[in-house]
């Protein structure tokens, strides 16, 4: 069974300008782009939402609580260009009060396996089923201290028999500092994710987008 990376990205929490952080402002300080260099711009028409920024293969999506990055494509290249524009961003940015910075790797799994059900099975469950309550989800979560920092482990099984894992390798503080340096252990991360998602299963076949 094979498992789908999906919504990789690295988001920024934090007070950002948005009046400066616009499109021609994303093009200078994030990219490092010539003057009139085009950028694919999309705009929500139906409900309010921030813009979005299109530009080889990354996803920039500025708002007033936070800044993310996500590469289109998942694999460990991608991740690390997404991280360099997130640092441009602090950098270009340095008096922006920020508070945490998440790298997230996420993996799209078709059908539950066996032995990753078996561990999102709980006493609760049987407590619930006993009252004749139909359970539609289930959601396994834990955080595990990764100095200075944490990963937050979500292992979910939707209500079709599907589910995804998900891994939040999250930083809290207030200096930039900080966040430049958990942006910059995106590679140790995506490594350290090669450890964590055979523990909750052996059944799926993960592509870690690094070539091997």
């Amino acid at each position: 069974m094979n498992a789908e990376p999906f919504a990789w990205n690295v988001v920024i929490v934090g007070a950002w300008n948005v009046n400066i952080l616009t499109p021609d402002g994303i093009r200078r300080r994030l990219l490092k782009l010539p003057d009139g260099t085009p950028l694919e711009v999309e705009v929500s028409l139906d409900r309010p939402g921030p813009y979005r920024i299109l530009h080889e293969g990354l996803l920039i999506v500025p708002s007033s609580r936070g800044l993310e990055v996500a590469p289109q494509k998942h694999d460990l290249a991608s991740m690390l260009k997404a991280g360099q524009v997130a640092r441009a961003a602090l950098d270009a940015l340095p008096e922006t009060p920020v508070s945490a910075t998440g790298v997230n790797i996420r993996y799209k799994l078709g059908t539950l396996p066996d032995d990753l059900i078996d561990l999102l099975k709980a006493p609760l469950d049987d407590t619930f089923s006993d009252a004749n309550y139909t359970i539609e989800s289930r959601l396994t979560r834990r955080a595990l201290c990764y100095q200075p920092g944490v990963i937050n482990v979500e292992a979910i099984q939707d209500g079709v028999g599907g589910g995804a894992i998900n891994l939040n390798f999250h930083r809290e503080s207030p200096l930039m500092d900080d966040h430049k340096g958990w942006i910059s252990r995106i590679e140790e991360f995506v490594l350290e994710s090669k450890k964590l998602l055979p523990l909750l299963t052996k059944s799926v076949d993960f592509t870690w987008g690094d070539g091997s």
